[in-house]
């Protein structure tokens, strides 16, 4: 017999209190296959790529045994379901997008000074929770789910490395850092992760398992949308003075370059955390950013990773202050208790910035560049500018890199395709913002300008075909596996056309034989 809609809605606004993003693709806990290919994902040989879900974890020349490798998090949340009545039946009609969110840090002002320091709190303990005990893998933590951005496995350099999921960032040299030697540098590392109001926007941009469908329009977060990053600096005694190295302490991880995939693995320390977070509060560009370093100083504290001392926050580019010395940095705050081997280390004129950082832009700045253009050629023009001010640009020129744009703005195309100094007098009409997120970017760019193709594309469809089976007597379809962060037995699987829905009992009997009629649920 059908349930009343009004009963239905009542389940489902108590099963959303504790689900707030309900539906999620099918994200396995198991890897279903490792097909061989080139560098790029093109059919091949020479390369591994680890299949877990619809996109690559991660294409690799010297894979890892599997028990040891990563595995992206892409299980990305479908929104919030809404029933109507169907055939006599309550059913879900469609999915919305998720309500704008808030957090930990909304309890705290930004704007008022005495309460920044509550606010950087509130945002390092949302990251940390419930990850440390899993040592950061996404799909492992039971406090919330985190994701990573698709497609970031095809740059020869950079490309994911399998153990750890890291690309690699800028490196760190003895001109910026006094405790490295002289003549020697250290390559960085990074990881993004993404809670489920930005892994919902992730799922809008790629909504298929061919990436030549991303749509880069959909790459609009919402309020409460929140991504951190891991940045580590490779380990090396022989590169470091030992007197005055500051991650003595640090977290360590151990990872494989792929530019040596069979040189022994590099050990790689905790420096930095940078931290993004979609606030409505921020009139000036719709984000907060903020930054934390590893305190080797804040020893009394047993636990590695809670070592963390903010740099500061930053929630605009401060356009007014065009040199050293001129304006007063009103959108930027930096904390005052900076460790030693990291002051001085700022940003364009004061801005925030971290010690992996270059030092001629500002968290906001480069980030503020987060735009594509799809069909546009060479690779700067689809990209439309440079992260940083060129190095030929004069000082008013690079103030083209510290304007206040919302997310939905985008930066412009400079001239000479991309690698100008001042904007074109006509803006391509194809050019579209990715509010703030280069990662975003840096997928859209692997899918849509290099078009490199998914090797999982044949896993994706395989899941696509489990979706549409008949359930099993636990209610989930044969062959699923279930996700790490699966809560307990009592969460079940409905069959969908191309998606799972992880509910209650009382909301799965409110979805007798649901299937996702409507285009926003079949597009994932």
């Amino acid at each position: 017999m059908a349930m009343p809609i009004g009963y239905a809605r009542t389940l489902l606004a108590a099963c959303c209190a504790a689900l707030l993003l309900a539906a999620c693709r099918q994200d396995p806990s198991t890897i279903d296959s490792t097909p061989t290919t080139d560098q790029f994902g093109n059919p091949g040989a020479g390369y591994i790529a680890q299949c877990s879900g619809w996109f690559p974890d991660w294409i690799a020349r010297n894979p890892p045994p599997s028990a040891t490798s990563f595995q992206l998090s892409q299980g990305y949340p479908l929104g919030t379901p809404v029933f109507g009545e169907v055939d006599g039946q309550t059913r879900v009609i469609r999915w919305d997008p998720p309500a704008p969110a808030t957090g930990p840090w909304s309890a705290h002002d930004f704007r008022v000074a005495a309460q920044r320091p509550a606010y950087l709190d509130a945002l390092k303990e949302y990251f940390l929770a419930g990850m440390i005990d899993v040592d950061f893998v996404a799909q492992k933590n039971r406090t919330r789910r985190w994701y990573h951005v698709p497609m970031m496995t095809t740059d020869p350099f950079s490309r994911r490395e399998p153990y750890r999921g890291l690309t690699k960032e800028r490196p760190l040299t003895a001109a910026d850092h006094g405790w490295i030697l002289p003549g020697q540098q250290l390559q960085s590392f990074a990881i993004g992760y993404y809670n489920p109001q930005g892994g919902y926007t992730i799922g809008q941009v790629f909504k298929d398992p061919d990436p030549a469908l991303s749509d880069p329009s959909k790459a609009q977060f919402i309020d409460g949308a929140y991504v951190f990053k891991l940045l580590f600096a490779e380990h090396d005694p022989a590169k470091v003075d030992a007197a005055s190295y500051p991650l003595d302490g640090a977290p360590q991880w151990q990872v494989q370059d792929v530019a040596a995939p069979n040189a022994p693995l590099k050990a790689v320390r905790l420096i930095q955390v940078d931290v993004a977070v979609k606030d409505p509060r921020s009139a000036q560009t719709g984000w907060v950013f903020a930054t934390y370093v590893y305190d080797e100083s804040r020893v009394g504290e047993p636990v590695a990773w809670r070592r963390l001392a903010p740099i500061g926050l930053q929630w605009g580019n401060d356009p007014d202050v065009t040199a050293s010395g001129v304006g007063t940095l009103d959108e930027t705050w930096i904390s005052p208790g900076i460790p030693a081997a990291f002051q001085n280390k700022l940003g364009r004129h004061g801005r925030l910035n971290g010690p992996v950082d270059n030092p001629v832009s500002s968290c906001i700045s480069c980030h503020s560049t987060a735009q594509v253009s799809p069909g546009a050629t060479p690779i700067r023009a689809f990209r439309g500018t440079r992260l940083i001010p060129p190095p030929a640009c004069s000082d008013a020129q690079d103030m083209t890199w510290f304007r206040n744009l919302t997310g939905s703005q985008v930066f412009g195309l400079m001239t000479s395709n991309g690698d100008g100094c001042a904007l074109a007098p006509a803006q391509p009409a194809a050019l579209v913002s990715t509010d703030y997120s280069l990662q975003l970017a840096d997928g859209l760019a692997s899918s849509l300008f290099y078009r490199n193709p998914n090797p999982c594309r044949a896993t994706a469809r395989a899941m696509r075909a489990g979706d549409e089976a008949d359930t099993g007597s636990d209610g989930a379809s044969p062959g699923m596996a279930r996700s790490h962060a699966t809560p307990g037995p009592q969460e079940r699987a409905v069959a969908g056309r191309s998606e799972r829905v992880a509910m209650d009992p009382a909301t799965m009997r409110a979805m007798p034989g649901q299937q996702a009629d409507s285009d926003e649920a079949s597009r994932r």
